[in-house]
């Protein structure tokens, strides 16, 4: 009888098995020791970059983008190499070197709504709320469809301040649209909400409030404003 001899199974498809699981810790100790066996490869270097972004290790992740983008400068995926760098260095708190890098990679690309919409976020993240709604208004002018720009440039006009009558109209038009598109999104809920109250609407905006807490009920910043309206209410009365 002749003897089965059991096959084995390739290193990078049981990294990229497990990476497709979501076992990104298995992932990272598979990739580190297939590269000190066999030396660096870029792809399994920049799938480390993903398992550690995944794992919440951004500044480990910005590094090995370094490393991968130095060694290996015709790497096939460099575009979306970059976005995950930016990613992180974003998730670091490192907005002005997020913001060079996208506008770096943008004179490149000068339409990526990728692109677009990190920077929209690295702005937004540094104060600058100005610029960020620019940059949504720009991104809608490419792509109309565009829901998380819908949704923030509603809710930067709307939130922690008073807008006047032209903002309330373009944050009106924008978040209603995203709603159509995504009607239990919460994060729209939420900006719905916020709207409702500037109006005055405050019933309506507990409802849009409490539908978006269902939908993500440990998510901070919608208790946040149901607990103001709520104190603005009791105020009132």
């Amino acid at each position: 009888m002749e003897k089965k001899t059991s096959r084995k199974i390739p290193a990078k498809r049981r990294i990229f098995t497990e990476i497709l699981k979501e076992n990104y810790t298995i992932a990272l100790t598979l990739i580190d020791r297939e590269m000190s066996e066999t030396g660096k490869d870029p792809e399994l270097l920049y799938n480390f970059a993903i398992c550690c972004s995944r794992t919440g290790n951004h500044k480990k992740c910005v590094s090995i983008i370094e490393e991968l983008l130095e060694e290996f400068p015709k790497f096939s995926e460099r575009d979306n190499a970059f976005r995950m760098m930016i990613y992180s260095l974003i998730r670091t708190g490192d907005y002005k070197s997020a913001l060079a890098k996208t506008e770096e990679r943008l004179k490149l690309s000068l339409d990526d709504i990728i692109l677009l919409s990190l920077k929209a976020s690295a702005l937004e993240k540094s104060g600058d709320t100005k610029t960020a709604i620019e940059t949504h208004l720009r991104i809608l002018r490419l792509r109309p469809e565009q829901k998380n720009s819908l949704n923030s440039v509603a809710y930067l006009l709307l939130e922690g301040k008073e807008p006047n009558p032209e903002e309330l109209k373009l944050a009106m038009e924008n978040i209603k649209r995203a709603l159509q598109l995504d009607p239990d999104n919460p994060a729209y809920l939420d900006s719905f909400g916020v709207l409702l109250s500037k109006l005055g609407k405050q019933e309506e905006a507990r409802k849009a409030f409490e539908k978006a807490i269902t939908k993500a009920p440990t998510e901070d910043i919608i208790l946040e404003h149901l607990k103001k309206l709520s104190q603005t209410n009791r105020q009132a009365t």
